[in-house]
């Protein structure tokens, strides 16, 4: 019975498959496109309710499109689907949709599709947190749009353009750019993007402080949502109502609406927009004092979250499980989420100064070139009147009848000409020296605001930490503090000694600079003070449960003409390096080798040492391209103190690495003669 069924149902598809390819055949080049706009019209409306059916609609577009043969008809389609997959965060998809539709060759018929493919490829880029390219993408669809005259395009570009305004904090561009397609949305009776702008723009004049218009245009937008039948919308809407609400102090009413777009978005079943969703319900949450549920809503929100590639979504949410740990009590989870949030923001910030040099480069560009016409202008007039002079020379020396008048005339242009050209060569040394002096004067005033910066280091942060530290070890000792107490101590005083160590590398690299760091050398045996050093890394490599071995060659060569201190430093910066940089469960073996050169070595299992990395290895400032597996901060100061330490004392500091097989830093030291 099952196998007729089976043959029956692949009859009835050959059957349909068949049917198909006659219809198909029949149709007229108009009835397809007819039909190729019917689907991509029908995948536009079913985009904010039914996502999944909006991708398969528009797939059966670009299938039809493809048999049709027709290009045109298939960038649209392509730009539909793009479109449709970038809704559903498949990102990656999108992009290989849109990126095909692109490779085609550019031709005057295809010139409006391929602009909304370009736009549909920044609408993916902004949304994986590529600010940069979704600018620039940006600004060339709004010049193709102009050209068109497309004004749906147009106004959808301005109303992007106006989000990344706001999000490089140009309120004002931005306004001025929401306005512009609010302008052209409402003249085209365009309902669909009018609620999007609405909304942007609301919230923009609610940050600068404003209220009553915000909240009138909102309200507007969820009636303009409601109307349509719109339900991302309208969860959009909610969830932007909830912001003015919150920042009212309206917490409770905060939460409801919340809720209700958290229901309409797991409806919906997009990943961003459900993590994003249950972001928003555990913030409010937090606010009023219930952290326990809004981790569980948070933890939901990271497991949906977990393939998506936004840095500015993973920001949002560490930064809601920070809070929501510190609320708890939990101070050391909260500092570790915070610190993910900062990495996170650094990289959205990375972004956000991409997009300001794009800029930047852009007006260089138009005023370099103004500056060309203006100096082939000049330099045109320039050749004129020289043309002019010498024609007026030549018909006045042609007059003279006297070959002594004609030797004088000739010899007084040349001396003219020899005094001019020392004048502009002396114009020109003097412009050098201008330059030169300008050059000196701008380096001096970086040398003072460098010493300014670290006197502050060394004054205005230094002695505070000290009082920090020195307080929370004595409340430590006093012991009368509870165990959470205890541990809040515990955390400040861990990172006030980090930021003490970050002050004093500073001041450190400022000295050997200035040639001002000194050593005070003593006989020591550097066996037996490595050895003592070691225990003090302990709790440290307990965090990601790693461990420090120790280990001597020869132990009875190991003496060392050093300072004591500066040595301790060297170990300090080495061993914290590769605890820094090695996995969780990972061993760091330390090892002194004593003989005719005593070397101290370092080992880890961590990522290795690029080429690059190795090229600039101990260079200030420079951090390696590896990413600290702890959420550690870098400064790039560590190892070229180190490398300036070692040579101090008369060694030499290299690394010995292949990337993926960790690194082995080496210090040799010449022996106590």
């Amino acid at each position: 019975m099952p196998s007729r069924i089976l043959q029956f149902v692949v009859l009835l598809g050959m059957l349909s498959v068949t049917a198909l390819e006659g219809h198909t055949a029949t149709e007229t080049p108009d009835e397809v496109a007819q039909q190729i706009q019917m689907l991509i019209d029908e995948s536009a409306k079913l985009a904010a309710n039914q996502p999944e059916r909006s991708i398969a609609t528009a797939r059966q577009a670009l299938a039809l499109a493809l048999s049709s043969g027709t290009l045109e008809y298939e960038l649209t389609a392509r730009a539909q689907l793009g479109d449709a997959l970038r809704r559903h965060s498949a990102y990656a998809e999108s992009v290989a949709v849109l990126e095909a539709g692109l490779a085609h060759p550019a031709t005057p018929e295809t010139r409006a599709a391929r602009a909304r493919l370009h736009y549909y490829r920044g609408r993916v880029a902004w949304n994986q947190g590529k600010y940069a390219a979704a600018e620039t993408t940006f600004l060339a669809v709004q010049r193709e749009a102009e050209a068109l005259n497309d004004r749906w395009l147009l106004a959808h570009v301005l109303n992007n353009r106006g989000i990344v305004a706001s999000n490089q904090d140009a309120p004002e561009e931005a306004i001025a750019l929401y306005r512009a397609g609010l302008g052209l949305a409402e003249a085209d009776g365009d309902d669909e993007l009018r609620p999007k702008i609405l909304n942007n723009l609301a919230l923009l004049l609610h940050e600068q402080g404003e209220v009553e218009e915000p909240r009138a245009m909102l309200q507007a937008n969820l009636a303009l949502r409601t109307a349509n039948g719109n339900r991302r919308g309208i969860a959009n809407a909610l969830v932007n109502l909830a912001t003015i609400e919150t920042s009212a102090g309206n917490h409770t009413t905060a939460l409801e609406l919340n809720l209700q777009a958290l229901a309409l978005r797991e409806a919906l079943g997009v990943p961003r927009l459900l993590a994003s969703g249950h972001m928003l319900v555990a913030r409010s949450l937090t606010a009023l004092g219930r952290p326990a549920e809004a981790l569980e809503h948070l933890d939901a929100a990271a497991v949906i979250g977990d393939p998506l590639e936004s840095h500015e979504l993973w920001s949002n949410i560490y930064t809601a499980f920070s809070d929501a740990h510190a609320a708890h009590g939990d101070y050391r989870q909260a500092l570790d989420f915070q610190r993910r949030a900062e990495r996170e923001k650094q990289l959205v910030y990375g972004e956000k100064t991409a997009v300001t040099l794009t800029k930047l480069r852009e007006e260089f560009a138009a005023e370099k070139r103004l500056f060309e016409i203006s100096e082939l202008k000049a330099e045109q007039e320039r050749q004129a009147a020289s043309l002019a002079l010498t024609h007026a020379e030549l018909s006045r020396t042609s007059q003279q009848r006297y070959g002594l008048a004609v030797f004088i005339a000739l010899g007084g242009i040349a001396v003219l000409a020899i005094i001019g050209r020392q004048r502009t060569q002396a114009r020109a040394e003097k412009r050098i020296l201008e330059e030169t002096r300008r050059a000196r004067d701008a380096a001096e005033q970086a040398t003072a605001l460098k010493s300014r910066l670290l006197d502050l280091a060394s004054h205005d942060l230094k002695t505070p930490l000290i009082g920090i530290m020195m307080t929370a070890d004595l409340i430590k000792r006093e012991g009368r503090a509870d165990p959470h107490v205890g541990d809040r101590i515990e955390a400040i005083r861990q990172e006030s000694q980090r930021m003490f160590e970050l002050v004093q590398d500073l001041l450190d690299t400022s000295e050997s600079e200035t040639g001002e760091l000194k050593l005070r050398p003593e006989s020591l045996d550097l066996a037996q003070g490595v050895g003592a050093q070691i225990p003090e890394f302990t709790d440290r490599a307990a965090r990601k449960r790693q461990q420090v071995r120790f280990r001597v060659e020869e132990p009875d060569s190991c003496r060392i003409l050093g300072d004591p201190a500066r040595l301790r430093q060297v170990v300090e910066n080495l061993v914290d390096n590769a605890l820094k940089f090695s996995p969780a469960g990972s061993t760091v073996w330390v090892t002194v080798h004593g003989g005719a050169r005593v070397r101290l070595e370092v080992e880890d299992e961590g990522p290795g040492l690029t080429e690059e990395d190795r090229a600039a290895l101990f260079q200030r400032f420079r951090r390696l391209s590896a990413t600290p597996t702890g959420g550690e901060t870098s400064t790039g100061l560590g190892l070229s103190l180190t490398h300036t330490l070692v040579s101090m004392h008369g060694g030499q500091l290299f690394a010995d690495s292949t990337p993926g097989e960790g690194a082995k830093f080496v210090a040799r030291f010449p022996p106590e003669s």
